[in-house]
């Protein structure tokens, strides 16, 4: 069994999405006994911390992402040294070689740009992040209340609910794959264009560097 680490920190409205689906893909996780670390308030030093005393073999990060970095609880928690467009901040020290031996899931926008393919090299033996912004669509701007936005998340989720029960990366990622087709058709045979539209731009932003045949 393995243990996980997970950042979510629900401070806005897409982060509070993000929250709550990693929630359950930790029950999922937790179900096949792997051991979960939650960090609902992350910052630098805690990131730190749950790294070096859990010592992680699946981190999966959400907040706010540039090219260059991922944000907590309004700390940049993982970076590369540069000027971050998107974040609008300059990442003065950086630590892509804290995800060294690790598979990282950044589910973020833009971090499958810049800072995913840094991570592969600094060590990490997979990663799947997306190259733009992660545009989802909500009918309420409460995650357990909004349908349309069931999608967006479970596809993403079949990541690590793969995982769980010991597939490989390359399987978790095909999984992922499948999820947002599936879903994409259903939103077409409904008529809801503009779901499957961002379905699929969503599906052709996620990137994936690494072993894929690497697991849990």
């Amino acid at each position: 069994m393995a243990t996980v680490l997970i950042t979510a920190c629900p401070r806005d409205l897409p982060t509070r999405f993000g929250y709550y689906y990693l929630r359950k893909a930790a029950d999922t996780l937790a179900a096949y006994g792997h051991k979960i670390v939650f960090l609902r308030s992350a910052n630098l030093s805690n990131f730190r911390k749950a790294l070096v005393t859990y010592d992680p073999r699946l981190v999966m990060l959400n907040g706010h992402g540039g090219r260059k970095a991922v944000t907590g609880c309004g700390d940049v928690i993982l970076g590369a040294a540069s000027y971050d467009p998107e974040l609008g901040r300059k990442i003065v020290r950086e630590n892509p070689g804290w995800m060294t031996g690790r598979i990282v899931f950044l589910f973020t926008c833009n971090a499958g740009l810049e800072l995913a393919p840094r991570l592969y090299e600094e060590g990490a033996l997979a990663v799947v992040g997306y190259k733009r912004d992660y545009i989802f669509l909500s009918d309420d701007s409460e995650p357990a209340r909004s349908a349309r936005s069931v999608p967006f998340f479970m596809g993403p989720i079949m990541f690590p609910m793969v995982l769980a029960r010991g597939g490989s990366v390359g399987e978790a990622v095909s999984s992922v794959k499948e999820s947002y087709r599936r879903y994409m058709v259903e939103a077409e045979m409904r008529g809801d264009e503009m779901v499957a539209k961002y379905l699929n731009y969503d599906l052709e932003n996620m990137v994936v560097y690494g072993n894929m045949r690497v697991s849990l």
